[in-house]
């Protein structure tokens, strides 16, 4: 039996953020909650993380955009992880900015990121799936 072919690196990098920038985001904020930060403090922090990982992703992101699909290890695997990993954290500091600044996350690489629109006439806490029973 054949393997499937792998996906192409960009949707390889949308499903790696699909999934990491929600963990990552949920560990910002909490940390930024135990650090006891004032409103402009983390917003100051949260705006810092996203150009740090606007930085490593202008200097190091043809890492995750072409690849032979070969294993990489020592400083070429070290440098793929460290980039994905700065910008899966960034977009989650930036989603989390956006939120402080009262809109609902941000769009990067085709996905959003963030608080997810309510239906209109949604109460808050009702799941919009079910009717109450009668």
């Amino acid at each position: 039996m054949r393997q499937p072919e792998p996906l192409n690196a960009v949707d390889e990098l949308r499903l790696f953020l699909d999934f990491s920038v929600p963990l990552c985001g949920a560990d910002i904020a909490y940390k930024l909650k135990q650090w006891g930060h004032s409103r402009e403090q983390a917003k100051n922090w949260l705006r810092g993380e996203a150009e740090r990982a606007g930085g490593s992703l202008g200097e190091n992101g043809d890492v995750l955009q072409f690849s032979d699909g070969r294993p990489r290890s020592g400083r070429a695997q070290n440098r793929v992880v460290r980039t994905a990993s700065e910008l899966a954290r960034g977009v989650a500091a930036a989603a989390l900015l956006a939120q402080l600044e009262g809109k609902r996350g941000v769009e990067a690489f085709g996905g959003f990121y963030g608080v997810p629109a309510r239906p209109a006439g949604a109460a808050r806490g009702a799941c919009p799936a079910r009717k109450p029973a009668v």
